[in-house]
């Protein structure tokens, strides 16, 4: 009886999933809202038709993890070592059983989105109540615990917390360190979560900072400007450093930019990156400059300067773009180095269908998770971390013990590392090579099976 009822969870739980494909890997709510349904509906069964005997509860919870962690209706692949990889949604797949890890359930990410949704200023947060949106918070909890890969959700939800943080776009600060907490409680890893905690620390931190500032410099100017001093530490998501060369009016504080052409005055809120290529026209602002120029007076990377660039030529809310381009491009990697730009002396924002003379436009829009090089790099960071997190674990193991069978070596590397992610046999054992090549433990004269620790 406790095998047909795993069997029967498991498949009536896929059958559901696959029966709402189209909606649910479009929507994290709709995704997070149906497995909830599928928890509830199984645990009245084992309810009302078993009593919570404990041996069916557990044969629930196994039916119901392998229906969270599931491959086939959408899956993240991730790559195989360090190679670039990038986050694909396969939808009516088959599931990957060739044990080297991939592919993988896209649960976790899924869950931190639908996380952002409750903890950010979206219409689903606006709508619910404080006690309804930490019963949901709650619930995505709920659904973790059966998460093997947490490490995903980790990174996402940390991205997500990045972006809020930094555009000031929480709902309820309270309800995101209490969040923080409820990860504590729930057992995730003590780093993680101490490094979100650093991370409000650091805003309150700049909070104080910004005051100061305001107090100190009597400029009107002061109430506009908003700086965040983070520590890399905790705020660091693998991003390499980004040089980039700020006009000189930046040398003692941030001017709050105000656009004027022929049609009136703009305040425009704009990145750092965004500023740096305006400020360009500056001193010219009828000149048509190149985009090799623009590369020499901002001293952009290429990719940073076609992304920012893009985002002002192309920005989706505005009619009358910012900046324009000739050779018109249908995305950033048009532009030439003989591409040339200049300030549109026609830029108006357009309410109604009516031209404004003044107005106030953000060019900022949201903090991007989804670029082609953040998930790739995204995803390779997950895998580093899973390589240098089963190395640590092997030797954590091996200095304890001294001397340890292969077999026993990855049962308890599994229990260590298990409330983070299920380790595969194809890393484990790559990594165990790794660690020979490297002089850190060695196999047994007698045994290649078992393994010696090398001090």
């Amino acid at each position: 009886m406790l095998k047909d009822l795993e069997d029967h969870i498991s498949s009536a739980g896929l059958a559901d999933m696959m029966a709402a494909v189209d909606v649910i890997t479009q929507d994290s709510e709709k995704y997070v809202e149906r497995l909830l349904e599928q928890f509830r509906r199984f645990s009245k069964l084992v309810k009302e038709a078993f009593d919570d005997d404990p041996r069916f509860l557990t044969a629930r919870d196994k039916a119901y993890k392998l229906v969270v962690n599931d491959a086939t209706v959408f899956r993240l692949e991730l790559p195989s070592k360090q190679p670039p990889g990038a986050t694909t949604v396969v939808v009516n797949s088959k599931p990957n059983n060739n044990n080297s890890g991939l592919p993988e359930s896209k649960c976790p990410e899924l869950l931190a989105n639908y996380c952002d949704m409750l903890l950010r200023k979206t219409p689903l947060s606006k709508k619910l109540t404080s006690d309804e949106i930490e019963s949901k918070l709650r619930d995505v909890l709920l659904v973790l615990k059966y998460v093997q890969n947490k490490d995903v959700f980790m990174r996402y939800h940390k991205a997500h917390l990045t972006r809020r943080l930094i555009l000031d776009t929480s709902a309820d600060s309270e309800k995101e360190e209490n969040m923080v907490e409820w990860l504590r409680e729930v057992g995730m890893p003590a780093d993680y979560v101490n490094k979100l905690a650093r991370m409000f620390q650091d805003i309150k931190v700049s909070q104080d900072l910004n005051q100061q500032f305001k107090e100190q410099c009597r400029a009107a100017i002061a109430d506009s400007i908003n700086i965040k001093i983070l520590n890399a530490g905790a705020w660091a998501r693998g991003s390499e450093r980004v040089t980039v060369s700020l006009p000189l009016q930046l040398e003692d504080y941030i001017p709050e930019l105000t656009f004027s052409n022929e049609v009136g005055r703009f305040d425009v809120d704009v990145t750092t990156f965004q500023m740096a290529v305006l400020f360009a026209w500056n001193q010219r602002p009828r000149d048509k400059v190149s985009y090799e120029n623009l590369q020499l007076a901002t001293e952009l990377p290429d990719p940073e300067l076609r992304r920012t660039l893009w985002s002002l030529c192309a920005f989706p809310k505005l009619k009358r773009q910012l900046v324009l381009v000739d050779p018109p491009a249908c995305s950033p990697k048009d532009f030439s180095h003989n591409s040339k730009f200049w300030v549109n002396q026609e830029f108006a924002i357009i309410k109604n269908g009516k031209l404004q003379k003044r107005g106030r436009i953000n060019l900022i829009g949201r903090l991007q998770l989804s670029t082609e090089r953040s998930k790739e790099e995204d995803n390779q960071c997950i895998v580093q971390l899973r390589i240098l997190r089963v190395q640590e674990a092997i030797i954590k193991i091996l200095k304890m013990r001294k001397k340890i069978t292969n077999a026993q070596l990855q049962t308890e590397l599994v229990d260590i590392l298990k409330n983070m992610f299920l380790p595969s046999k194809k890393m484990i054992k790559e990594q165990i090579e790794w660690l020979i090549e490297h002089k850190y433990i060695k196999r047994h004269e007698d045994d290649i099976n078992t393994f010696v620790y090398m001090a």
